[in-house]
């Protein structure tokens, strides 16, 4: 599903598809935030050195952790806010985008349907007198299951329908059946820092409307100037997970494969590139100029001197692409986490974002607007084993191993951790933030508690996603002892949205600087994971021979 604020910052766009045919939605939406009921009420804010705008309070039954009664507090536009909190020393949920606002309060199911997603890679000159030109572009569609290719040559007198003679004709063109065909979803190998920033630098350069390209008519770093529509980000390009143009999902392939492939802990990748991550995950590498086999010289001169080979090149890197995608399902495993947090697509990658999400939408209380500047607490981590000093080093026989089944999570059960459960009186769940990153003695005690009464929000949300992740996993064998490899693959995809989910929690905790970040939470998480692992090793070195 889409979702994208509108560029007048007071409107949310939501689109999806019934019957492959797309639908959607504008809706006016107030951006806010919230203060603690008592304070002082200001008239109005500063929204820019010349314009000021009027606050509208309202109250309700909002409260912060502590249980003080909270108002709420709308501005105009999204962008206000960042000026309008700084009235207050304490602000909550102000550091909340419009988008996610949006989604948390509106969106509570998303339909299920399939994406319409375009495939595509550029390339362009590179030295000469058509340096920085875009040359060809390759598109792959997957509801037409056909590749298109555009290109241009000085002086194109051939009859191919996607070549010119003109690089302004060919982007055109390209923008034209993107506009009649209405993807959903474009899919790029470092698309948001290299294929779109160029593409939007040449539109910008050739009095190309790029806006065209966006069913909201807004595009990210495109400025009206009087001289005409000016790209402003220049090299610097978009974030990966950033959606520059309103009403499309841009997804980065190779940031989407790199998260499975950290998830599937199969170790780090020494290369993103296209040609390292083709061939190791599907045995074929990119197409080399036998006449050009210099990377630099290939690039400089194939496109008029080696024309076949380089149209080809283009070609095999989007077909590449697809073929990453479609047997890694790397774009639909970000679509079914996506379904299940209900939120905007870039929130859908990072433990801040998705962590956030989720806790607001469950969260009797209002988290503290997050503070960047504050000061940073240290606290113990993770095990550090150390053979050496602990004297297992050298050659052992008949090895048993075992793991943790969700080592953070677990440990979030078993002592009712959470934001709300913190105790100072002493119980049963007592943790020792200090308990030895190794085997040796425990010496230091510093002993935090979290109530027994009632179980926490951080404990309970592990135990719901741990029942649906089961039932996903039930689904996903049922599916594959029924030989429907489509359904399996969904079932398969839902489960690993649920377990990314539950891994982000830690992360949000620790997150020193969020709104949602408890540094007293992440030590305890730490210790119980460490208490737990010392437990086992002692065990284990009890059955010695």
């Amino acid at each position: 599903m889409i979702i994208s604020k509108c560029l007048d910052e007071k409107h949310i766009y939501t689109a999806w598809r019934e019957n492959g045919e797309r639908k959607f939605k504008l809706e006016a939406f107030d951006p806010y935030f919230f203060i603690e009921d008592g304070e002082f009420r200001f008239d109005d804010y500063s929204a820019s050195r010349h314009i000021t705008r009027p606050f509208k309070y309202i109250k309700g039954d909002w409260v912060s952790l502590q249980g003080k009664p909270l108002q709420k507090v709308v501005v105009e536009k999204a962008s206000d806010i960042y000026k309008a909190r700084k009235k207050w020393n304490k602000t909550f949920e102000a550091d909340v985008s419009i988008t996610n606002r949006y989604a948390v309060d509106k969106i509570h199911e998303m339909p299920e349907y399939e994406l319409r997603k375009w495939y595509w890679d550029m390339e362009w000159q590179q030295g000469g007198e058509h340096h920085d030109e875009i040359t060809t572009i390759v598109m792959y569609d997957n509801y037409d299951k056909e590749y298109y290719q555009w290109a241009w040559f000085p002086n194109y007198e051939g009859e191919q329908p996607l070549f010119f003679d003109d690089e302004k004709e060919m982007i055109e063109s390209f923008i034209r059946v993107m506009v009649n065909k209405d993807p959903d979803m474009l899919i790029a190998w470092f698309g948001n820092f290299a294929d779109i920033p160029k593409l939007l630098e040449r539109c910008c350069a050739l009095g190309i409307n790029p806006m065209l390209m966006s069913p909201i008519n807004r595009i990210e770093g495109v400025k009206k100037t009087p001289n005409g529509l000016v790209f402003t980000k220049g090299e610097s390009g978009f974030s990966p997970v950033q959606q520059p143009i309103g009403g499309r999902i841009t997804l980065n392939l190779d940031l989407a494969f790199e998260r499975q492939w950290n998830d599937s802990q199969r170790g780090t990748l020494p290369s993103m590139s296209l040609n390292y991550i083709s061939e190791e995950v599907l045995g074929k590498t990119k197409l080399v100029s036998k006449k050009f086999p210099d990377p630099n010289e290939f690039y400089r001169r194939a496109w008029l001197e080696d024309t076949e080979t380089y149209l080809k090149y283009a070609l095999v890197d989007v077909e590449l692409m697809v073929e990453i995608d479609e047997t890694n399902f790397c774009s639909e495993a970000i679509i079914s986490l996506q379904r299940l947090l209900c939120a905007p697509f870039e929130s859908c990658f990072y433990a801040s974002n998705m962590g956030s999400i989720y806790f607001m939408r469950n969260a009797t209380w209002k988290a503290p607007t997050g503070d960047k500047n504050i000061e940073r607490q240290d606290y113990e981590g993770a095990m550090i084993y150390d053979p050496l000093s602990e004297g297992t080093n050298g050659l052992h026989l008949n090895v048993a191993a075992f793991d943790f089944a969700g080592l953070y999570p677990s440990m979030m059960i078993a002592r009712n951790i959470s934001w709300e459960t913190k105790s100072n009186e002493p119980t049963e769940f007592g943790v020792n933030i200090l308990t030895p990153r190794d085997f040796s003695e425990t010496t230091r005690e510093h002993t935090l508690y979290y109530k027994t009464d009632k179980l926490g929000l951080l404990p309970r949300a592990v135990l719901e996603l741990k029942t649906l992740r089961n039932e996903y996993k039930r689904l996903m064998r049922q599916a594959r002892e029924a030989g429907d490899s489509k359904e399996e693959v969904k079932w398969h995809n839902n489960q690993m949205a649920v377990k990314r989910l539950m891994a982000s929690f830690y992360g949000i905790v620790a997150y020193q600087g969020f709104g949602w970040a408890d540094v007293d939470l992440a030590a305890s998480i730490t210790a119980s994971a460490r208490e737990a692992i010392r437990l086992a090793a002692f065990k284990a070195k009890e059955m010695e021979v």
